[in-house]
C-alpha cells in the first residue's frame, strides 16, 4: 500500500513538471529578470473533460500575491470572450476581489483585450509586482490593465484559499499532497 502510494506521488510530480515544460512562457517572457521560476502546474477538468492545461511561474517561490508572476492557461476548449468575461465577474464577486466600480471597470477593460478562444490557444497573464498587468494571446502582447489591484485580484481567481478549485490552487502553489 504505502509502496503504491509513493509510486502514485512519484508519477502525480513527474505528470506536473511535464505540465511545466509543455506550458511554456510567451517569448517576450522568457528573458524577463529576475527570472521567472515553475511554481506548479495541473490541468483543470469538469465532469470529466479537459478543460485548459495551467501554469504559474513566479519571481518568488513560494508565490506571494504582491510578487510578479505569470499564470499561463491552455485551452483545450472553446470558448467565447464573453463567457470568459462573465466567469471572471462571477468569481470577482464571490471571493470579494476588489469594488463594485473596479470590477467594472475591468471587465470593460478585458472585454477589449481577450479574443475568443479555441483548443490550442494560450492566454497569459503577467502581473509585475505593484504594477501593471498585461496580457498575451500565444506570444503576442494584447495590451494590459495598469491598476496595480487589478493582478492580485485575477490571480485570486486560481490562488485564493476560497477559489472554486483547490486541487489546482495546490497544484500551481507546487503544495505536496497529505
Amino acid at each position: 500500500m504505502i509502496g503504491s502510494y509513493k509510486a502514485w506521488s512519484l508519477w502525480g510530480a513527474l505528470l506536473s513538471a511535464s505540465l511545466l515544460h509543455a506550458e511554456t512562457l510567451p517569448a517576450p517572457l522568457r528573458e524577463v529578470q529576475p527570472e521567472l521560476r515553475p511554481s506548479g502546474a495541473t490541468t483543470l477538468r469538469w465532469f470529466g473533460i479537459k478543460i485548459y492545461d495551467v501554469a504559474l511561474f513566479a519571481q518568488e517561490i513560494p508565490y506571494t500575491s504582491n510578487g510578479t508572476a505569470v499564470l499561463s492557461i491552455r485551452y483545450d476548449i472553446s470558448i467565447k470572450h464573453h463567457r470568459l468575461l462573465e466567469t471572471t465577474l462571477q468569481e470577482w464577486q464571490r471571493l470579494g476581489q476588489g469594488t463594485e466600480t473596479q470590477r467594472t471597470q475591468w471587465i470593460k477593460q478585458l472585454d477589449k483585450l481577450w479574443p475568443d478562444l479555441k483548443p490550442g490557444d494560450r492566454l497569459t497573464a503577467f502581473k509585475r509586482r505593484d504594477g501593471p498587468t498585461q496580457f498575451y494571446f500565444d506570444d503576442r502582447l494584447l495590451g494590459e490593465i495598469s491598476d496595480p489591484a487589478f493582478g492580485p485580484a485575477f490571480f485570486a481567481i486560481w490562488l485564493d484559499p476560497n477559489c472554486r478549485y483547490p486541487a489546482v490552487r495546490k497544484a500551481l502553489l507546487g503544495e505536496k499532497r497529505k
